[in-house]
Order: C-alpha cells, then sequence, then structure tokens
C-alpha cells in the first residue's frame, strides 16, 4: 500500500465513522427530543425520514458535483456541511428547525459518503478495492458506536442538545482533506480523456442492468432496514425496557460490535 492509499483509507474511514456518529447521535437523543418538544412518535419519525431524504438528495446532487470538480474537493465540503448542521441542533427551538438541520445534515452525510467511495474505488486496484471498502465499512460502525458511548456520557449530565455541539468536531478533519490529499490518477485521467462515461453505461448490457437493479434494491433494503431498526432501539428499550440513555447505550455498542 502507498503513502497516498494508506492517507486515503484513513481519512475516508474517518470520515465514514464521523458521519455515522452525527447520523446515530439522533437515534440516541430521539427520546429525549420527543419530550423536550412534546411531540408524538410520528413527528419524531419524520426526522429519520427527512434525514434519510437528504441524504438520497445529496449523494445525487454531490456525486455529479464531484464528477466535476473532483472528489477530494467535495469530501472537504460535505463534511463541514453536516458539521455544521450538527452544531445548529444546538439552536433548534422547535421540531420544524429540528427538521431543517436534520435534512441539511442528511444532504452532507449523503454527498460525503459517495465522495469516500469514489475516492476508494478509485485509488486502489481491483484486487485491493474489496478490503479498502470493508475497512472503510467497518468505520461507519465505529461512528456508531462512539455516538453510543458519547451519548451515555453527555445527555444524563448535559442534555440532548449538547451532543450535536460534539458533531462538530469533524470540522477538524477538513485541514487533513485540503492538506494531505490530491485527487486520484484515475480521476485527472478520466477529466482529461474525450469521451466521458455517463449512468446509461451502468445499463448497455441485460447482465449489467440486472447487476445495477440488483444491487439497487438489496442496498435499499439493507440501508432501510439499518437505520429503520438503529433508529429506534434506544428510545424501545428506555420507554419500554425502563432502561437509561447510559444503560441503552452500552446495549446498542454491543450490538454494533457485533456488526462489526
Amino acid at each position: 500500500m502507498t503513502t497516498y492509499q494508506r492517507k486515503v483509507l484513513l481519512s475516508t474511514s474517518a470520515g465514514i465513522a464521523l458521519e455515522n456518529m452525527d447520523i446515530m447521535f439522533l437515534a440516541f437523543s430521539l427520546s429525549s427530543m420527543i419530550a423536550s418538544f412534546h411531540i408524538s412518535g410520528t413527528q419524531a419519525g419524520f426526522i429519520s425520514t427527512i434525514t434519510n431524504l437528504g441524504m438520497l438528495i445529496g449523494g445525487i446532487f454531490f456525486g455529479i458535483i464531484a464528477d466535476k470538480y473532483g472528489r477530494v474537493k467535495v469530501f472537504s465540503q460535505t463534511v463541514l456541511l453536516f458539521s455544521i448542521a450538527s452544531l445548529l441542533m444546538y439552536f433548534a427551538s422547535n421540531i420544524y428547525l429540528v427538521y431543517l438541520f436534520r435534512f441539511i445534515a442528511g444532504v452532507g452525510a449523503g454527498g460525503e459518503y459517495g465522495a469516500c467511495m469514489s475516492l476508494i474505488s478509485e485509488s486502489f486496484s481491483k484486487k485491493q478495492i474489496g478490503r479498502a471498502s470493508s475497512v472503510a465499512g467497518i468505520g461507519a460502525q465505529v461512528g456508531a458506536a462512539l455516538a453510543a458511548i458519547l451519548a451515555a456520557v453527555i445527555i444524563p449530565t448535559f442534555g440532548w442538545k449538547m451532543l450535536y455541539v460534539v458533531g462538530v468536531l469533524p470540522v477538524l478533519m477538513v485541514l487533513f482533506i485540503r492538506r494531505g490529499l490530491t485527487e486520484p490518477k484515475e480521476f485527472k485521467s478520466a477529466q482529461s480523456a474525450e469521451k466521458k462515461t455517463n449512468l446509461s453505461r451502468l445499463f448497455e448490457s441485460k447482465h449489467l442492468a440486472w447487476q445495477t437493479c440488483g444491487l439497487s434494491i438489496m442496498v435499499t433494503v439493507q440501508i432501510a432496514g439499518y437505520f429503520g431498526l438503529m433508529n429506534w432501539l434506544p428510545s424501545i428499550m428506555q420507554n419500554r425496557l425502563g432502561l437509561s440513555v447510559s444503560g441503552s447505550s452500552l446495549w446498542m455498542v454491543s450490538t454494533i460490535l457485533g456488526m462489526s
């Protein structure tokens, strides 16, 4: 592994970890939000829905931007976006501001994930991509575990809003990204090529079309199941089983470690 590849793997794994940490803050603060804003379960569930909608839009929008202006630029910009949106949660005085800030955070998170995966795919050989992607994927579980630990420590003493203040820390990563990373050679070559690749290539043959649709369905089901379950488990354990925030968070850590 080259020095550049190590930098890519370190920064993308850390970026995905911090992104998932921010997304998972919602799971551990949801019960406190319901009590704080006096909202129904349906209104609380919409926070997760609008966050995931933001991730979808962010993935599409920043994917287009990354193809045009570069993966590293989008990586740093999206980290900055979801970090600032996390900090703004501290100032949310009603549920509608929560919806807005979590949507913005989702846009940033969705764009960041796509930029990270593109960086990995363009920086490693075909033989290395599988292992590199797995390491970055484990980073997501590390971020979820970190969110659980921080929630157990911060929420009982300082309240749920302070948890989101910690979410601004990924801003520090932007400095490393801008100084330590350059665009992959493969991206630079693609930019200078006369013929540009477009999405239609994913469907140019029957085999590719089936593969594209199959993988899309698989990933959609996996993500829906993951966030659908993980976002509500801490609240269910607190409300149904009588566990404290710390207790439910520690239980979640064991679940997350199993996923890793």
